[in-house]
């Protein structure tokens, strides 16, 4: 096949012109808007945690009637990501991310006015469709965006707002559940999502990068180019030929090139969100029994998002600084410790105060790993495969999330609070054992 010439913002050695100027006004706020979808993402994806101590007493249920509703939750994100990586390979990262963010946003809207078990249990499987096809999209999306230099960083800001939004999610919870009912706080985050995604279906490009290998048209390459803040002038563009190149196959994650690397990030994954989410679908409910009120187990989980959002920005600009591998191991040892730590202090009386900033540490490493491996991930694979690559791996990973739903319920009725740290220590020291044998971590500069 004959490749015409065509000037576009790509030098033919493959640097982009993104990767050779400056981080740009434009691309930052643009960033910041995909990155709001994944907090409202961590929003209504923990909206049930926050809600169970409330929903169970309003419907006089036991804690095991609704580990149904947690895991459907989970498996929806399961397919969410895997067929939301292949949509955004396949038909564009900006429509992917605007369709699930509409899907969840809509399904966590009508939540709020569900009235039984079984209605709760399919909106949560519909809503986690949407969830998980939200990470694999914006994280290619936060890639593409950002010059090579701060990708790891601008991956990883996209990927904490789930935290963040676990944090915004505490401190409304807190407020509205005592005053309102866990009915508003389903009302009020499906609705704040359903308004973004009008946002983002009107603001956002497409990704260059990806428009580039699928052979689009100049003047949609130029549209999105001018979005991103680049101008007319000869200096934004040089000749590219156009790739004459099949699309990869889903299969060709697991080619000879990246498969090592492929399962192990899969099995961090796994073991990473058994954590994760025992803490978002559980902490708040173990809390609650020891002792404390509503508003108080929602602020435990608060701390646990909290520190979570604080390591994970702490990773993101040393990732670039010392590499991926000493920064996520290092993390990965600290939330061992940590819940080792917390398993063994609450059979004792703690302070509240001592309690809560434990348990933000514990969250600090366990959300900065999770969050860190988006970024991994997305340096694991080329541009042709990122999101499939990257939402194979959340797939895989929402596997341990479902794991997550009846191991808790498991711990919630048998183990207790201590229990808890427990598995939690037990799985991020299998994560730092994963995480020291893959190959291609992001460098050292």
């Amino acid at each position: 096949m004959v490749r015409e010439e065509r000037p576009l913002a790509v030098q033919t050695d493959g640097t982009t012109l993104l990767d050779r100027r400056a981080w740009s006004v434009s691309q930052k706020l643009l960033l910041g808007l995909v990155s709001l979808a994944i907090l409202l993402d961590g929003f209504d994806n923990q909206a049930l945690g926050f809600a169970l101590p409330s929903l169970m007493k309003d419907w006089g249920l036991p804690k095991s009637a609704l580990g149904g509703a947690l895991a459907a939750a989970q498996l929806g994100m399961l397919i969410g990501a895997i067929s939301g990586g292949v949509m955004g390979d396949r038909r564009g990262r900006k429509l992917a991310l605007v369709v699930s963010v509409t899907l969840f946003g809509a399904a966590t809207l009508i939540i709020g006015f569900a009235g039984s078990p079984r209605q709760l249990t399919a909106l949560r499987f519909i809503a986690g469709l949407g969830l998980g096809a939200a990470f694999p999209n914006v994280a290619a999306l936060a890639a593409e965006f950002t010059p090579a230099r701060h990708r790891s960083l601008a991956v990883i800001i996209s990927i904490v707002c789930v935290p963040l939004g676990g944090v915004v999610g505490g401190m409304a919870a807190s407020v509205i559940l005592p005053a309102m009912g866990w009915q508003a706080l389903f009302v009020l985050a499906g609705g704040c999502t359903l308004a973004l995604a009008v946002v983002l279906a009107l603001v956002i490009p497409e990704s260059v990068t990806f428009l580039m290998c699928h052979g689009a048209s100049e003047a949609r390459i130029q549209r999105s180019l001018r979005r991103m803040g680049f101008g007319e002038s000869a200096a934004d563009k040089v000749p590219l030929p156009t790739s004459d190149k099949p699309p990869l196959p889903l299969a060709a994650v697991l080619g000879a090139e990246w498969r090592t690397d492929s399962l192990l990030v899969w099995t961090a994954f796994f073991f990473s969100l058994v954590s994760v989410y025992a803490a978002f679908n559980w902490l708040p409910t173990l809390l609650a029994d020891g002792g404390l009120s509503v508003a108080q187990a929602a602020q435990g989980l608060a701390a646990f998002n909290m520190g979570g959002v604080f390591a994970a920005l702490m990773a993101g600009t040393t990732i670039g600084r010392y590499g991926s591998r000493r920064v996520m191991l290092a993390m990965t040892m600290g939330a061992a410790a940590t819940a080792a730590l917390l398993a063994i202090l609450t059979r004792s009386s703690m302070p509240l105060p001592g309690m809560f900033l434990l348990i933000a540490v514990e969250g600090g490493c366990v959300n900065g790993v999770q969050t860190s491996l988006y970024a991994l991930a997305s340096n694991i694979y080329p541009a042709a495969m990122r999101a499939r690559g990257v939402g194979l791996a959340t797939g895989v990973g929402r596997l341990g999330a479902i794991a997550s739903a009846f191991l808790g319920a498991m711990v919630v009725g048998v183990l207790g609070l201590s229990g808890f740290h427990w598995v939690i220590a037990a799985t991020m020291a299998l994560v730092t054992v994963t995480l020291s044998l893959v190959a291609r971590h992001v460098p050292q500069r």
